[in-house]
């Protein structure tokens, strides 16, 4: 029906669809599918490109090679000396692991598989755009270097569109890391391992065994160029839709062929995926406060068909300028000091791993610079700020003046040339609207929306949260453009004095950046650089007076940081309301401030902010009720000495340094407008927060 209905919008004499077929750099691929079908597309005879020194293998001969490998044959050897067991055993295990990881990619399951994507995405998705220029880049690096694909990960439909590009312009398939969730699914976990998926646990820990099979699996892929290897450098799906800071494991196996000498070269594209609409939108926001998400099953799947009625408008796919390994190394790495050691045994050295971690986080700023904002991404950005409502010709305006901000800024933005932004408004509205609607007065408000069934949600704080974070999704996606000259108008706005020196306000966007370092990215070293850039642009662009090297508050202070810091204001009272809660922990009997576990201090700092938010102590941005937050609150203050890390039987406990946390307490304090708190206790048992005092 949503195929049908979609395809009868679609019109050959239609001149918006002329122009919308192509547009900038983009081209779409679903509409060739609408008009000519998927049967003898799926069919067609494929001239697929190889790598030059590739010699065909089968995936049993891949799996034969990795257990024949010296590597594996040597872990064989130290597991039989560590845990004493007879050789045999240990090699079945090896084998197991295997079994269990091994991809079985064959053309068959694969020209099945994108018969049934084709028709999914027809009824999902209005147009799936990718940059033409990216992907014939693409093309022209297979033949000559093995491909490592580095998609930005904020949803499961990431590596199913992957494949289906590849597919479409005849471009040999990736072979995919999938986490083991999709192993359990019956007929499911089969199609994705026959279509290229392998499967690898998301913590190895100290199985050495594991750890040899599953580098020498991803490395004999990489150095005979079988295929593209396709991995997520952030390590695990968004929920929240900003990125996630690099994960460096899965890059360094990849990237050991290179600095030990075994191939030439490799080549590194980043892939920036946005979606006009998130098909888990729901589910993570439940997830965020805290309800544990479905268990992946084909049964499940088969109830959520439904989905396939709704329309989730339009997914981009920007591949970005491929990397060589060998350039972006160059005068960094010196290769030969691995000459004389065992090229199985894995190590690299110091100067190898700088660069693994300084590639992926330009991988993930490079993901989130070719991210396409939307038109719902600036409008829920006003909306998170106008929760009572406003009407459609104010949201027009604020949204217009958001645009103009955002292009400053660099940002791409997906925008129709030839539409009024009302009209523009009203239609990301319809495809939203499952969140917002326009009442009668033409006000653009919050639509009640059901939980998922599985989330068995009744509490009428927990429903609001999920409405307000699901909202927040699609801000998220925007904050990492303005994030950095944020940090400096929240500094300018807050300040109390009549002029601010450059290296105060320096000195309070090091702070800034230290607490919201685990919500939003920043490169290691680069907060003077970072810094400085942002300054001169607000000077230029955003109305910020300068003179002498000092801010002149009362000329800067403007529109334009107000919003900055109302926009960044609930990260900023989450990580105080953490704060509050861990310096109100009694003591224990030796007068030590207690310690918990991770879990149970932001579980307690949850059930703390939904009473301030009841009694109405603090604003109402319900989105501080996300555990993300809370998490990525802990582990800032860990790294800045506010909260310490001790482990007893194996279990982390956490509890605060009181001096140091007193300290960033207060300075935070100084960002925004905080109540006075009385003492608060919470007792975990009974579930309930104590007030010990009428807020």
């Amino acid at each position: 029906m949503a195929e049908q209905s979609r395809n009868s919008w679609i019109s050959k004499d239609d001149p918006k669809l002329v122009s919308a077929r192509q547009k900038d750099m983009f081209e779409d691929i679903l509409e060739e599918r609408r008009l000519n079908g998927e049967f003898r597309y799926c069919l067609r005879a494929r001239d697929e490109p190889a790598f030059k020194l590739n010699k065909r293998r089968t995936p049993a001969q891949i799996k034969e090679h990795v257990m024949n490998s010296d590597r594996v044959q040597y872990a064989i050897e130290q597991a039989c000396i560590e845990t004493k067991l007879p050789r045999s055993e240990v090699i079945s295990e090896a084998f197991a692991i295997l079994d269990e990881m091994a991809h079985n990619q064959n053309m068959g399951a694969i020209r099945s598989f994108a018969f049934v994507l084709v028709k999914i995405f027809k009824a999902l998705y209005q147009r799936i755009y990718v940059n033409v220029d990216g992907i014939q880049k693409v093309r022209g690096m297979v033949k000559e270097y093995p491909i490592l694909l580095m998609p930005s990960h904020r949803s499961y439909m990431d590596f199913l569109l992957m494949s289906y590009v590849f597919y479409h312009y005849d471009l040999p398939l990736p072979v995919i890391a999938a986490a083991m969730d999709f192993l359990g699914m019956k007929f499911v976990g089969w199609l994705l391992r026959n279509s290229g998926a392998f499967y690898i646990r998301r913590s190895f820990g100290d199985d050495h065994l594991y750890w040899a099979v599953f580098t020498e699996y991803v490395q004999t892929h990489i150095c005979n160029g079988d295929a593209p290897i396709e991995f997520y450098v952030e390590g695990t799906r968004s929920r929240t839709s900003k990125s996630y800071t690099p994960k460096f494991g899965m890059l360094s196996a990849a990237l050991e062929p290179y600095f030990k000498s075994h191939i030439p070269d490799v080549m590194v594209v980043p892939v920036s995926i946005s979606y006009d609409r998130i098909l888990e939108e729901s589910l993570y926001a439940y997830e965020l406060l805290g309800v544990p998400k479905p268990k992946e099953s084909t049964s499940g799947l088969f109830k959520a068909r439904k989905i396939l009625e709704d329309d989730f408008g339009n997914v981009h796919i920007y591949f970005g300028e491929p990397i060589s390994i060998r350039k972006y190394s160059e005068g960094f790495v010196d290769r030969s000091l691995h000459n004389l050691a065992p090229r199985y045994i894995a190590s690299l050295t110091n100067q190898e791993q700088d660069l693994i971690k300084k590639l992926g986080h330009h991988m993930v700023l490079t993901h989130q610079k070719h991210m396409v904002v939307s038109p719902w991404n600036m409008m829920t950005a006003v909306l998170m700020q106008c929760q009572e409502g406003i009407s459609v010709r104010q949201l027009a305006k604020e949204v217009e003046w958001v645009k103009r901000q955002a292009s400053n800024m660099g940002a791409y933005i997906d925008w129709p040339a030839s539409e009024t932004a009302e009209s523009v408004l009203r239609a990301n509205i319809k495809l939203h609207s499952n969140i917002v609607r326009v009442n009668t007065d033409d006000v653009v408000e919050l639509v009640s929306v059901a939980p998922p069934a599985h989330t068995k949600a009744t509490d009428a704080m927990m429903i609001t949260a999920g409405q307000h974070l699901m909202l927040s999704l699609y801000r998220n996606h925007i904050l990492h453009v303005f994030v950095r000259p944020a940090m400096i108008a929240i500094s300018v706005n807050s300040c109390t004095s009549e002029r601010l020196s450059i290296d105060d306000l320096f000195t309070k966007y090091c702070f800034l950046e230290q607490l919201l370092s685990k919500d939003f990215v920043f490169v290691p070293g680069s907060s003077r650089i970072d810094f400085d850039l942002s300054l001169r642009t607000l000077t230029h662009t955003s109305g910020i007076v300068m003179e002498l090297d000092e801010v002149v508050i009362g000329q800067s202070v403007n529109k334009l940081t107000t919003f900055y810091s109302q926009m960044f204001e609930p990260f900023l009272l989450g990580y105080w309301i953490l704060c509050q809660y861990l310096l109100s922990n009694h003591p224990n009997v030796a007068g030590k401030p207690l310690a918990k576990t991770q879990k149970t201090v932001v579980k307690e700092t949850q059930m703390l902010t939904a009473r301030l938010l009841q009694e109405g102590v603090i604003k109402q941005h319900y989105e501080i009720l996300s555990l993300d937050m809370m998490n990525n609150g802990l582990q800032a203050l860990f790294h800045m000495g506010a909260v310490i890390k001790e482990r007893r039987d194996g279990v982390v406990y956490m509890y605060p340094n009181t001096r140091q946390l007193s300290n960033v307490t207060e300075n935070l304090a100084r960002f925004i407008d905080v109540p006075r708190l009385p003492a608060v206790s919470i007792n975990i048992h009974s579930k309930t927060v104590t007030v010990n005092a009428k807020l």
